[in-house]
Formats: C-alpha cells, sequence, structure tokens
C-alpha cells in the first residue's frame, strides 16, 4: 500500500489541486511560496495525530469569492495497493478495509480530512451574510466577518471512503499510520543527548538485547531464556550496589527525629530500594567518539551530524514502533517519513549520503514505507531518478502547477527511451538547477554558461534579477533535455512537462560535404556551387521542439560559427577580447589588425606580418562586403588564438567584461545577435 495521489481543495495556496505520488521514494522541489510546506501540512492533517486539526482563516485560499456557503476545505489522500508485492504488508487492506473506493486489484481507499461549518450554525450564518450584504462589502469583509464570528465554531474530521457518505474514519485505524516529521530547524539536542529524554529512552529499551533478538541460531524459548538470564544477572547485580548504598547511608543519624515526632508509633522507617535496567537507562549520555578515540559530548558535536544522528533515532523509533514491542494492536503498519530540506546544515556530501541511505532503506526493516521529502538542493535532486521529482512552481498567470519530469517520455519509443536514459545519466548537480529556476537558458558549452550573464547586463536585462538559470548541457543534446520542458496540456506525455520559458543558444558551426563526409568549415570556406550546410544540423532538428514556452536561437546570417568567432566579428577592434590565454603567436597578429583595422583597407589588413593568407583569399572570394570580410580576418584569427582554452579564456575575458561596465567610461561592446535575441526573449520582451 501506499499514498498515491492527494487531492487538496481551498487550503492554503491550492485552490483546487491533485498531486500524484510514488510508490516509495517522493522528492519535492519548487522555488519559494509554490506550496510544498503547505502540501506537507496537509498530509499532517490526515495522518499525523500529534497535529492539531484545527485552522485559521488564515488556512483557506484567499481566492474564495462565493460566500453564499461557508468556505470550507477539503484535503483527500487515496491510499493504492502497490504493485509491488513485497511492499504490501498483510495488515494493509484490513487497515483501510472500511475506507475503500474499489475492492478489486488493485484496491483503492480514502481518507479525507474536512474543515468546516457545522449545519447547526448554518442558519446563523444566513442571517450574518445578510445584514452584511446590505453594505455593499468586499471580500475582506466577509474574511473579517468569518474570522470574528464564525472561525471558532468551525469543526474538522476524518472521513474515510467516499466524502458524501460521510463516514468517520476509526480513530484506532488512524493510529495505525506514523508520521513522522523532520523540519529544516530541528532542536536536536534536546531530543539525544541522555536517556532521561522519553524518545531516547524508549529506543535504548526496545534495543536492549538485540543481539539476542537477531541471534538466528536460537529458537523464540531460547531467546527467552536467554534474556531472563541477563535480567537476573542484572537484578543481582544491580542489588548489590543498593545494598553497597544502604550500608554508606547512616540510617538513624536522618530518622533521629522520627521517634520526636511521634512518627514511629506507626512503625519504624528504612530505606530499601531496587532499580531496573529501564530507570538505569535515563543515565546514559550519548557521546561521539572520533577517529583518535577521544569522547565529547553530543553537544559539542557538529550541528550536520547531530542532525543525521537524530534521523537515525528517528529510523529506530519507526522500526520499534511497528515491531511486537508495542504490542499487536498498537503497533504502527503504515510509517512514512517526512523530511522538509534535508539540505540544512548538512554539505553535499553529506546530503547525498543521507538520501542513498534512505533510498535503500526504503520498506527495509519496516522503517519507512514512503519517504516524502522537500528542497531546494541540486545535490538531492542529482541523487534521485527522475520519475522520483514532482515539480511544484507558479506559472506567469499566478497559478500553481504541477509536474512530473519522469512521465515526459514516451518510452514505448527508441527515442524517448534514449532521451531520459541520457537525462538521467547526466541531470547533475549543476544540471539539476534547471528544474529549480523561473526561466532557463541552455547552452552548449562552458564558454556560454561562463559570459552569459555578464553579457546580459550589458543588454541592461541582468538574468539574475530574473531567476534565470543558464545551464551548460556539454555538447548539442538539447533535444534530451527539451523533453523536460516541452509543454501541452493536451498531449499524454507533454502535460507532465514544465511549463516554463526556455530558451537554446545554439553554435551555427557550418559544414560542407569533403568527400563523402560532412565536416565543420568556417563561413567563408563555403561556396555555393557546393554541397554546404549554413548551420548545424541540430538546429533545424531543434525547430520541430520549438512551442509557445521554448525557443532557439542561433546566428542564420551566414557569417557565424561560434560563440568566439563571433564575438570578435562584431568586436573586431575591441582589445577587451585578448586575455592572457590567448596563444601569443596569434596575439601579436590581434593587435596588429585591431590597432589598424577602423583604418585600413580589407586590402591592407591582408599585408600584416604573419596573417594567414590562404584565408584572406578565401574572404576576398566570398560575396561580403569590405566591413564584413575585415571582420573575418579578425574572427577567425581570434577563434583560432582561443580554442585550445576555451574555458580558461571565457573566465578571463568576463573579468575584462566586468571590469569595463564598472569603469566610467566604458569601452563599447556588442553582443552577438543571436545571444541578444535570446536574452531579449527570456526576459519576456520582444525582439522584432
Amino acid at each position: 500500500m501506499y499514498i498515491s495521489k492527494i487531492k487538496l481543495k481551498n487550503f492554503r495556496n491550492f485552490s483546487e489541486s491533485e498531486l500524484v505520488f510514488n510508490d516509495g521514494v517522493n522528492v519535492i522541489i519548487g522555488h519559494n511560496n509554490s506550496g510544498k510546506t503547505n502540501l506537507l501540512k496537509a498530509l499532517s492533517l490526515i495522518f499525523d495525530n500529534n497535529t492539531s486539526k484545527k485552522l485559521t482563516v488564515d488556512d483557506f485560499n484567499q481566492s474564495i469569492s462565493d460566500f453564499q456557503n461557508p468556505p470550507r476545505i477539503d484535503i483527500s489522500a487515496i491510499m493504492k495497493q502497490s504493485e509491488k508485492p513485497e511492499n504490501e504488508n498483510k495488515e494493509d487492506q484490513n487497515t483501510v478495509s472500511t475506507w475503500l473506493l474499489d475492492i478489486t486489484p488493485p484496491y483503492e481507499a480514502m481518507l479525507t480530512y474536512s474543515f468546516f461549518l457545522p449545519d447547526q450554525e448554518l442558519e446563523e450564518y444566513e442571517k450574518e451574510l445578510e445584514k452584511l450584504s446590505k453594505s455593499n462589502p468586499t471580500v475582506k469583509d466577509y474574511w473579517r466577518m468569518i474570522k470574528r464570528k464564525f472561525i471558532r465554531k468551525y469543526i474538522s474530521r476524518i472521513y474515510g471512503g467516499r466524502l458524501e457518505l460521510n463516514n468517520r474514519a476509526e480513530s484506532e485505524k488512524l493510529d495505525r499510520f506514523d508520521f513522522q516529521f523532520l523540519g529544516p530547524v530541528r532542536d536536536v539536542e534536546k531530543t539525544m543527548f541522555t536517556g532521561r529524554n522519553p524518545m531516547l529512552k524508549e529506543i535504548l529499551d526496545y534495543f536492549l538485547d538485540d543481539d539476542i533478538a537477531k541471534n538466528d541460531k536460537l529458537d523464540e524459548d531460547h531467546k527467552r531464556e536467554e534474556i531472563d538470564k541477563r535480567e537476573n544477572q542484572f537484578y543481582n547485580d544491580s542489588k548489590a550496589v543498593i545494598d553497597l548504598l544502604k550500608r554508606r547511608v547512616e540510617v538513624n543519624s536522618i530518622l533521629e527525629y522520627s521517634s520526636d515526632t511521634g512518627a514511629s508509633l506507626g512503625g519504624k522507617p528504612k530505606f530499601e530500594g531496587e532499580i531496573s535496567e529501564s530507570e538505569l537507562l535515563s543515565a546514559l549520555k550519548l557521546l561521539i567518539e572520533n577517529k583518535t578515540g577521544i569522547t565529547i559530548p553530543a553537544t559539542h558535536n557538529g550541528l550536520g551530524y547531530n542532525n543525521l544522528i537524530y534521523v537515525a533515532l528517528v529510523l529506530a523509533k519507526m522500526q520499534m514502533d511497528c515491531s511486537s514491542y508495542v504490542g499487536v494492536e498498537n503497533a504502527k503498519v503504515f510509517p512514512m517519513l517526512i523530511i522538509e530540506e534535508p539540505e540544512a546544515h548538512l554539505h553535499p556530501a553529506m546530503q547525498f549520503k543521507l538520501l542513498k541511505f534512505l533510498k535503500e532503506n526504503i520498506n527495509q526493516e519496516k522503517q519507512v514505507r514512503q519517504l516524502f521529502i522537500t528542497t531546494h538542493s541540486t545535490h538531492i535532486t542529482a541523487a534521485v531518478a527522475l520519475d522520483e521529482i514532482i515539480c511544484m512552481y507558479v506559472d506567469d498567470s499566478d497559478t500553481l502547477c504541477v509536474s512530473y519530469p519522469g512521465n515526459v517520455f514516451d518510452l514505448t519509443k527508441d527515442e524517448d527511451r534514449k532521451s531520459k536514459a541520457y537525462v538521467e545519466r547526466f541531470l547533475d548537480a549543476t544540471k539539476s538547477d534547471m528544474l529549480f529556476s523561473d526561466k532557463v537558458i541552455l547552452v552548449e558549452g562552458l564558454a556560454e554558461q561562463i559570459l552569459l550573464d555578464c553579457l546580459s547586463e550589458y543588454e541592461n536585462k541582468p538574468l539574475v534579477d530574473r531567476h534565470i538559470s543558464v545551464v551548460n548541457i556539454g555538447g548539442r543534446y538539447f533535444e534530451h533535455f527539451l523533453k523536460l520542458f516541452n509543454f501541452d496540456k493536451k498531449d499524454v506525455f507533454k502535460k507532465h512537462a514544465i511549463n516554463r520559458m526556455v530558451a537554446c543558444i545554439v553554435d551555427s558551426d557550418p559544414t560542407r560535404l569533403e568527400d563523402t563526409k560532412w565536416k565543420k568549415c568556417f563561413p567563408f570556406e563555403i561556396k555555393e556551387d557546393e554541397k554546404h550546410k549554413g548551420i548545424a544540423d541540430n538546429v533545424s532538428s531543434l525547430e520541430s521542439d520549438k512551442s509557445s514556452n521554448i525557443s532557439i536561437f542561433c546566428n542564420e546570417t551566414g557569417k557565424g560559427k561560434t560563440l568566439e568567432y563571433d564575438i570578435a566579428f562584431e568586436n573586431p577592434d575591441c582589445k577587451l577580447l585578448i586575455t592572457d590565454s590567448v596563444i601569443p603567436m596569434h596575439r601579436k597578429i590581434i593587435e596588429q589588425i585591431m590597432d589598424n583595422y577602423s583604418t585600413a583597407s580589407f586590402k591592407s589588413l591582408k599585408e600584416t606580418p604573419n596573417v594567414d593568407a590562404d584565408v584572406c583569399n578565401l574572404l576576398e572570394e566570398t560575396g561580403w562586403d569590405e566591413d564584413d570580410k575585415k571582420k573575418g580576418i579578425v574572427a577567425y584569427h581570434y577563434f583560432k588564438a582561443v580554442s585550445n582554452a576555451k574555458g580558461e579564456h571565457a573566465m578571463q575575458l568576463e573579468y575584462n567584461l566586468r571590469k569595463n561596465l564598472e569603469s566610467d567610461k566604458p569601452v563599447s561592446f556588442n553582443i552577438p545577435t543571436n545571444f541578444n535575441e535570446a536574452i531579449t526573449w527570456i526576459n519576456g520582451l520582444s525582439h522584432d
């Protein structure tokens, strides 16, 4: 059994929403105020017996505008039979038997939390509504009236089965669900340091003599016999300690006044006592032993490590609560672990290790049947399968949207199976950022990723202000990642995509046919009478992925190649481009061309010492105008000068460009057209 779905109506930012869950791990991501915390609160209202079921006016969805009937909140959780037999517990169906919606396998059951004004208060509500309506009230006035006169009269109920039947869920069956919630800010010190804490003491008591309980060589009778021996041994040893204490205490001195007060007439007072194993557990303190063997109090341990220890204690408690230790009737049937922002206090490696452990132990040792995690951490999303990710976000119309990235692929098609495998393999912590951002720009390489934010500032359209992420996909593999965003609400697969603006900036990289192979070339090498492609093959194939939220940007002038080439072509006399990573033999050539560029003709620039004559001849044979031919000389030599150190060069160039922006008299710098268009489009502006 697992919680397969939750439906929320009129609760906080959920007007009327539905989320589908996985049988096992559910990692819920999204930017701030998308509703992640509210979702966990909704689950707790149904399954957490320690959560107050009373809500306030602020817990209603504030978009409600019809007050003819008192507003109400309904939250329904659907439990479904697991498709994995090993995930089914023999008590599952018995627990939900009276809440069933469908008894045919796989069975489904439903629990609904409702918060509403009871029928006996409706007459009074109608009277107040009528009085208020005479004063031309606003929505705010209605809420104020409910807050002042009715919210205290609201009641909460948990119903089992179909809501219209109003069948109250049995409290003893609700108790079979174990809802363990770990919030982002946890005062773990109060929970873990001494056995006096009820939770830790109970865990210690449960694991007492666990070595015998797990000894497969002993049957149950022999296990009980061995445990009895230890208990008797403890009793005898502890009695000796108590007797020693009694001998050391001078009882007569303490009780010398008992005869004077007349207390001794009722019998002579004396001291006796014994101590149980459970009582002595309270004396234990949690210490941390480091690699050198030195022990320190847990209070001196790092907060991150203490949080991991706390998680271990919670898992131990969940195991205990599912065992016969608490009694057959009291044992939990469905333990679930809910963690909000596990990245709190944990560095990336520890986040990865924690999640790996939780994934491996799901449904093991009866610890956790279902795991819910909300996170902002790209390291956590990189550690889970795509199917385990649920993305919550608010679109441009302020509508709450839910996407399931793993469901966008049609696995009956080879192409989609390949794409899903590729995305899961390469969706690392850096690329996972695309799942969190408001908008995304996908680029081919590291140089574009390093430079793009700075280039946007030259256009006075900084990406960081709009929460736009630039993601380097490490090649021309756009089509795989675009499936995550190619949204179409009418398509059975695309409806699960993330409806978010995505710009793809693609190198034009022209090619020409040499013998029987297509080879990359410079734009000036292309001749009209030979077979060639003015832009890369993937550009035309990506056009089919264009939609209202996806756009492709490529230099289609017939004079472009890559970012480095295009930047030099647009800035042929800008010495900001010359960085320390420029190959020395090219540096002098570029500097000489730039020095003379504005005054010299193409013919004169051809005569620059060490300029590639063959390239100049090819440029001369094109139909380009004089200025473009001159630009071609600079762009070619600049491309050659930085092609072996693109990443290092991009970092140095970014530094030069930012320093220029901050100067009192910045040098003019032109951004390649396709970059400018992408920046404009992603900012929601027209680039026509």
